[in-house]
């Protein structure tokens, strides 16, 4: 990117007439393969810095460009940016015309970051190869930053250097929304299972419970023969006994089971035989009523947790689902959009409406009606009357009025009038511009009538804007300008507002007839007003009109008509 300054520009008056009443910005694009985008920003340097020109237009390869713009102010500047291509590649010219057209003065073009030098890089040489690498000495203090010259062309990329250690992983940003889930893919063979981890400590046994009741006793089996009996171990020692349970009721016996044959007896003070196989079980009785179960001995405690086993490998990745089909782009009733002579439209950027009274029945309430550039003859009136709107223009926007009909009736509340350029093709006895209601906004306009001959005491009483009286409060007019019209603006009976940084030459000045509006910032051009501002009989005393000097002051040394 490049941007290009003129520097404030003196266009103070000679012989009462400003050397430069309009500029002319010439740009040619020498790049044979990229386009270039250009934004033109004009300022008015009169009082304070103000924005008056705002255009961004693409010029193609090979393509050259002209711009005209008004410059019939005290002092101007211009800043011209370009992306889209290298700088050396976009040549621009800037000079300055009188009123009939003719050259008065070529000003010169410098970019921002060299604002006071004429000099500027060459293209970048072709990059040499890379040279064995010095040991690293130590790093001096960082110097302060200078300003950054204009990118030369890139020279031809040198071979790939080996690919440093991997930097540490930043933090992970935040997690975005999640989108839509597409169709589950087919579910991957499961991974093998990690193995068992090791199983934790036992924990200590609770205390014993309380003995329930003993069943009664079931039928005892016949018993089996008896084996030779054994050496008897060591009795071991004796636990606490538990807290008997009521016995239970004693159940039928069973018959006798038959005796085993008992054992050889092994000879006297020798060891003891094997015992003797164990006979046949009896059958098992009857089980008695079991008796109630005693209290549960608290739980020991949980032993540790084993190792978790190893993970096992990720099945593989479903395949992804298919994408839905694309929606359909609907007209965006808060976004209304016309271009003169369109046929068929519905509203949308793509497919404009042909007419303003066409975006204005769309569009909905606080939504915006964009004018795209090109001249809109009105011969009828169009009543705005929805809450909110806007009515945007573009630098190559003209409303040109072609009957004796008021362009635009303003009624409601809160509706802005942005960047309209507003004529007509004869001098008109009517305001282009009529409000009512309350919080009503006009800015960013350049509002202007035909040349009339001779004083303006007699010209037609074709005037920029009229507030119906008795019905418009908190209006605000800013950074307009106006010229050749009867009058600027009317306000009539009880309007209230506020008049803030407007350019107005050649016209017989704002007219306040007992309204209360607050002057501030604005300024004066040339052919002079045959006043400023005119108070009229029947206007409050006092604030915000007196004192008449602070108004004058606060308005470029303002001339005032005091008729109170």
């Amino acid at each position: 990117m490049a941007i290009l300054l003129t520097g404030p520009i003196d266009n103070s008056p000679v012989n009462g007439v400003r050397p430069t009443q309009i500029v002319s910005i010439k740009v040619e694009n020498q790049n044979a393969m990229n386009a270039a985008t250009i934004l033109v920003q004009g300022y008015s340097l009169i009082t304070n810095r103000a924005l008056y020109v705002s255009e961004q237009f693409t010029i193609l390869p090979g393509a050259v460009a002209t711009r005209t713009y008004f410059a019939d102010l005290n002092s101007f500047e211009y800043v011209i940016t370009v992306t889209g291509a290298t700088p050396e590649d976009i040549l621009v010219s800037f000079w300055g015309k009188n009123s009939a057209g003719s050259l008065v003065a070529a000003h010169r073009l410098v970019y921002s970051e060299l604002f006071g030098s004429e000099n500027f890089n060459g293209a970048a040489g072709a990059t040499g190869a890379t040279g064995v690498t010095g040991t690293t000495g130590l790093t001096g203090p960082t110097g302060p930053t200078g300003n950054t010259g204009a990118t030369g062309a890139t020279g031809l990329t040198g071979a790939i250097g080996t690919t440093g250690a991997t930097g540490a992983s930043g933090s992970t940003g935040a997690t975005g929304i999640t989108g839509a889930t597409g169709i589950s893919g087919v579910t991957g063979v499961t991974g093998i299972s990690g193995s068992t981890g090791v199983t934790g400590v036992t924990g200590a046994t609770g205390d014993t419970g309380a003995t329930g009741l003993t069943g009664a006793v079931g039928i005892t089996g016949a018993t089996g023969i008896t084996g030779a009996s054994g050496t008897t171990g060591a009795t071991g020692i004796s636990g606490s006994t538990g807290v008997t349970g009521s016995t239970g009721a004693t159940g039928d016996t069973g018959p006798t089971g038959v005796t085993g044959a008992t054992g050889d007896t092994g000879p006297s003070g020798g060891p003891e035989g094997p015992t003797g196989a164990t006979g046949n079980t009896g059958g098992t009785g009857a089980i008695g009523v079991t008796g109630s179960t005693g209290t549960i001995g608290a739980t020991g405690a949980t032993g540790a947790t084993g190792a978790t086993g190893a993970t096992g490998a990720t099945g593989a990745t479903g395949a992804t689902g298919a994408t839905g089909a694309t929606g359909t782009v609907l007209p965006d009733p808060f976004n209304v959009y016309v271009l003169q002579g369109a046929v068929g439209g519905n509203g949308t950027q793509a497919s404009p409406f042909g007419t303003i009274q066409q975006g204005v029945t769309a569009v909905s309430p606080t939504g915006t009606v964009h004018i795209l550039g090109g001249t809109y003859p009105i011969i009828a009136n169009i009543t705005i009357n929805k809450v909110g709107i806007t009515l945007k223009g573009y630098p190559s926007t003209i409303i040109l009025l072609q009957a004796a009909v008021i362009p635009f009736t303003i009624i409601g509340s809160g509706v802005t009038v942005d960047g309209l350029t507003i004529t007509s093709d004869n001098p008109y006895a009517v305001e282009f511009i009529q409000l009512g209601g309350t919080n009503h906004t006009v800015k960013n306009n350049t509002i202007f009538g035909p040349p009339q001959a001779g004083p303006s005491s007699g010209w037609v009483v074709n005037r920029g804007l009229v507030t119906q009286t008795g019905n418009m409060t908190g209006l605000l007019v800013q950074n307009n300008i106006f010229y050749s019209l009867r009058q600027p603006a009317y306000f009539n009976p009880n309007t209230t507002g506020e008049v803030i940084s407007n350019v107005v030459y050649n016209t017989r000045g704002f007219v306040n007839d007992r309204a209360v509006m607050v002057f501030s910032g604005n300024s004066w051009g040339s052919p002079a007003n045959a006043v400023d501002i005119a108070l009229l009989v029947g206007t409050i005393t006092g604030p915000p009109f007196d004192p008449i000097s602070a108004l004058s002051a606060n308005n470029s040394t303002a001339t005032i008509q005091d008729s109170r």
